[in-house]
């Protein structure tokens, strides 16, 4: 029960880290100085990144000393799987034709449709990465994989997810997927409200990106005019937990979701047991 206890305390304290790291720089630096400050945060992220990866592993030893199963229940079947098909343009409602220039989504997602809460996403993007990712509500986690099912090696792979309530979870550590192989895929929604949703791959630097974090700035710059949309800065609006502004630390943010969510599903089975 001490280790149980631990945890909690654990996720704080990694949170409150990252807080002190990402909320300074408030003043305009020198580059050579922003150069020195991005690659300490660099190392703090990845630092951070392997705590909370081990809390989530020490996590899955206690569902096991408790007499669970290691992994929590897998999502509920949900709608069928959509938008499987041919590539190309038209294949995605103009999303793939939307032209990555624009910042790297250029508004692309708003002109999508949005799945259902409880619809399984199966669909091969123009960059030749196949996203297969569903809800799984007792943990409030996105959960599937990543396929390159191109003949080259996909760079910094990375997905995130746009909730209708206008929050964005992820995005994903980016890595690099060779030729045939597939990376699993996981996104935390934990004390986020919505019912619909829509999810995309991303290989590569692109314009608004910068190789080192998601975005050159968020905003206008990365979403291309998503927060001139009626949201303004309540991008999070309705969730609650807002993304780190800083690109370094959102990865590490989205572990610390899928901890939340899967320490919340401990709890509810430990409930459940002794009833």
């Amino acid at each position: 029960m001490m280790k149980i206890a631990m945890i909690p305390l654990m996720v704080l304290g990694v949170a409150g880290a990252g807080l002190a790291a990402y909320t300074s720089g408030e003043q305009p630096i020198a580059p050579a100085v922003q150069e020195r400050q991005a690659a300490q945060e660099g190392a703090d992220a990845e630092m951070l990144y392997g705590l909370v990866k081990q809390a989530r592993a020490d996590l899955r030893e206690m569902r096991l000393a408790a007499g669970l199963g290691a992994r929590t229940a897998a999502p509920q079947e949900g709608q069928p799987a959509i938008r499987e098909g041919g590539e190309g343009a038209g294949e995605h409602g103009g999303r793939e034709g939307r032209g990555e220039g624009r910042g790297g989504h250029g508004g692309g997602e708003e002109g999508s449709a949005y799945m259902p809460k409880m619809t399984k996403q199966d669909e091969r993007f123009a960059n030749g990465a196949r996203l297969v990712l569903q809800f799984n509500p007792r943990t409030q986690v996105f959960a599937g994989s990543v396929t390159n099912t191109t003949s080259r090696t996909l760079s910094q792979v990375r997905v995130e997810v746009h909730l209708d309530n206008g929050t964005e979870l992820g995005p994903t550590k980016r890595i690099d997927i060779a030729p045939g192989r597939t990376a699993p895929v996981e996104l935390g929604a934990f004390g986020h409200e919505f019912n619909a949703w829509i999810s995309h791959p991303e290989a590569g630097v692109e314009a608004g990106h910068s190789a080192g974090g998601e975005e050159g700035g968020e905003g206008a710059g990365e979403h291309g005019g998503r927060e001139g949309r009626g949201e303004g800065r309540s991008e999070h609006g309705g969730g609650g937990d807002a993304r780190p502004p800083g690109a370094a630390y959102r990865p590490v943010f989205n572990q610390l979701q899928i901890l939340r969510g899967e320490m919340r599903a401990f709890e509810a089975d430990l409930k459940a047991r002794a009833r």
